[in-house]
């Protein structure tokens, strides 16, 4: 895992020069990404210019970056892993490439020199790169498919920035204001935004070019695909759950490749808890008495939502070595304003600061390499949220255990609402949004987009007039479903099962957005620790993608529907019982214990009348009224909306943004 900056100036660019010693201030601002080394590319002519700093995963001695072709024609910068390269390295030097390195990364510079912009299709593993071709004066810049490795850019006044994080950019000369459109709309976590105007991420799956001349373009390089809804599929289910074993399988081996120990993060799910049990099993081929050591969230204050015993009988049954990092308010309180300044983007829960605190708790073991499960319920339909929409259509595709229709019905008219929050901590009660009638129109009925925005909920009330005249009233839902490219709105309308829309609309949402970001990549990064993904192995997800909706949802003997059914019956022989048959929990830390607990200390400290003026589209009488109702009442939904702001509050301050002024 590495940082990576890159600057292009095209040639009616007015700005200064980037000098290397802004490009070092630049790389420098990152460090905690790679903390091991750190190198740098300019081109002679000072309009091209790529930095990196490494953290050595593979290739510890060598492997240093840019790293540069034969003829030093072409340059790269990568962060991220690429698996399976050693068998495409021996096919490439078949092929007569020359490698400088032993690096995983260097097989991305001679796949493009192989087969141009295609290169990327050849690439498996997460990763974010840059490419600097001095033959076609081509800069191209690309994101792994599912958002995991974090990428954003600005085109700025005939200067392209690109960076693994924002806070890259100022260094190289790049003012900061408020997006205040983006903020309304829920854009840092629902779409492509960030809070910051002018400044995009690079959409998963996606590739940019520019030149020198100033053309600009953005490319999909893949896409996710589900099967035609009226089609059915013919193999059993027995075949598909070897399939999901198999493919599993080799996702985990491949991510075990490391030149530093691995360890897992490990929670009370059968996600986390079934590669933990594969991993063994593969680390054991080689050495009967290989041990994986295994890394634990515990909310000793949390009660329900504390996972960590069910985390360490798992431990036991896979024989681990167990490590339990107990979460309080005052670890969380303490940790709150460095979290927010490396997620660069608001919070709506505290279990991205409890991530935050698990990577540091992991470095400080010694450990810069984890497996974790993000990645599974989007695509196996994991959470409850899902349910609804897989009742409002019978599933023709499988030819197995599926509904009857009168079931279908009485559970559809029992669950359809979004009531279904209640089993994700009773954050959606007595909320009240704008809620566009055209959002279902769009996606085919599905709930799943309103349902998201109650877990994003922030009271319109707290937005300044003039942000609101601006930007207009806030409907995330609307945000979500216009943020689907036209072809997937289109597949939705006509070919996928609403299931099927409903994962892909996740999947382009909180996943990059939440679960690869501040619960992923960048609570990790914060503390150079690496995270690898195995139910993001795009191998096993074109697989599960095109299983029948009911191989997912599985209706039981008594009518109930079984969340990753075709998931636990694959793991089976890696999980305990108890994971077999429990009910998925999503990770969601609990609230702030009391009104004068260290976090609701820090409500009062931050969101002040003086803290709001400065943000300038911040209110602060509604903001008062919820202190003061929060502080009288303890409701999560206004505990939630006050992390967002206080979140605000903080990146308003740390990149020493000027107020908005219409």
């Amino acid at each position: 895992m590495c940082g990576i900056v890159a600057y292009v100036d095209c040639d009616s660019c007015q700005l200064e020069p980037i000098t290397k010693a802004k490009l070092d201030a630049s790389l420098h601002s990152i460090l905690h990404r790679g903390p091991d080394s750190n190198g740098r590319y300019i081109d002679p002519s000072n309009r091209v210019g790529l930095g990196h700093t490494r953290l050595s995963i593979i290739d510890l001695d060598g492997g240093q970056q840019p790293i540069s072709n034969k003829t030093n024609t072409i340059h790269i910068i990568v962060n991220g892993e690429f698996y399976d390269f050693e068998r495409i390295r021996e096919e490439l030097i078949a092929a007569g490439h020359t490698f400088k390195t032993s690096s995983d990364s260097e097989i991305a510079l001679h796949l493009y020199e192989e087969y141009g912009y295609s290169f990327l299709e050849h690439l498996r593993g997460e990763f974010a790169l840059c490419l600097w071709d001095t033959k076609r004066s081509i800069f191209l810049a690309a994101r792994d498919r599912f958002g995991i490795k974090p990428l954003y850019y600005a085109n700025k006044d005939g200067r392209l920035y690109v960076a693994s994080e924002i806070k890259a950019f100022p260094p190289l000369g790049l003012k900061m204001t408020w997006d205040v459109d983006s903020i309304v709309h829920g854009g840092p976590l629902t779409d492509m935004r960030t809070p910051f105007a002018g400044i995009s991420k690079v959409p998963p799956g996606h590739y940019i070019t520019a030149t020198l001349s100033g053309s600009f373009q953005m490319e999909r390089y893949w896409d996710a695909d589900y099967p035609d809804k009226r089609v059915r599929d013919p193999r059993s289910i027995e075949e598909m759950i070897e399939g999901v074993r198999s493919r599993l399988e080799e996702a985990v081996r491949q991510r075990l490749r490391s030149d530093v120990p691995v360890g897992v993060y490990l929670s009370g799910g059968i996600d986390s808890s079934c590669i933990a049990g594969i991993a063994i099993k593969i680390l054991r081929e080689r050495d009967p008495n290989a041990r994986i050591r295994a890394f634990t969230i515990s909310f000793p204050e949390g009660n329900h939502l504390d996972e960590g015993p069910v985390a360490e009988r798992t431990a036991e049954f896979c024989d681990a070595i167990f490590d339990k990092l107990e979460i309080t308010d005052e670890l969380v309180a303490d940790a709150f304003e460095d979290a927010i300044w490396h997620f660069e983007m608001p919070i709506p829960n505290l279990n991205g600061v409890s991530k935050f605190l698990l990577s540091k708790f992991v470095r400080d073991a010694g450990y810069k390499v984890v497996l974790t499960g993000e990645g599974s319920d989007e695509h196996f339909a994991g959470y409850k949220l899902f349910e609804p929409d897989y009742l409002l259509e019978p599933d023709l595709t499988a030819s197995f255990n599926t509904l009857s229709e009168s079931d279908r019905f009485e559970l559809l008219n029992g669950n359809e609402q979004p009531s279904q929050l209640r089993t994700h901590g009773s954050v959606g009660r007595n909320i009240e949004f704008d809620d566009s009638p055209v959002t279902k129109r769009m996606l085919n009925g599905i709930n799943t987009p309103q349902t998201l925005c109650k877990f994003l909920y922030v009271n319109k009330e707290v937005y300044a007039d003039s942000a609101l005249k601006r930007a207009g009233p806030p409907d995330l839902s609307l945000t979500i479903a216009s943020g689907l490219s036209g072809e997937a709105r289109r597949k939705i309308s006509h070919k996928w099962h609403p299931l099927h829309a409903a994962l892909y609309s996740e999947n382009k949402t909180l996943l990059p957005n939440v679960l690869c970001n501040f619960l992923g990549d960048r609570g990790e990064m914060a503390h150079s620790i690496e995270a690898r993904t195995p139910f993001l192995d795009h191998f096993l997800t074109e697989y599960v993608n095109g299983l029948p909706p009911s191989a997912k949802l599985w209706a039981n003997e008594t009518g109930e529907l079984v969340e990753k059914w075709v998931l636990r019956e694959a793991v089976k022989p890696y999980i305990t019982e108890e994971l077999y048959l429990r009910t998925k929990h999503p990770f969601i830390a609990p609230p702030a214990r009391n009104n004068y607990s260290p976090v609701s200390e820090l409500f009062r400290q931050k969101l002040t009348k003086e803290s709001c003026e400065a943000l300038g589209w911040l209110k602060w009488e509604p903001v008062a009224d919820n202190l003061n109702k929060y502080f009288g009442t303890g409701d999560q939904v206004i505990h939630n909306t006050l992390l967002v702001l206080t979140s605000y509050v903080i990146l308003g301050e740390r990149f020493q943004i000027p107020a908005y002024a219409p």
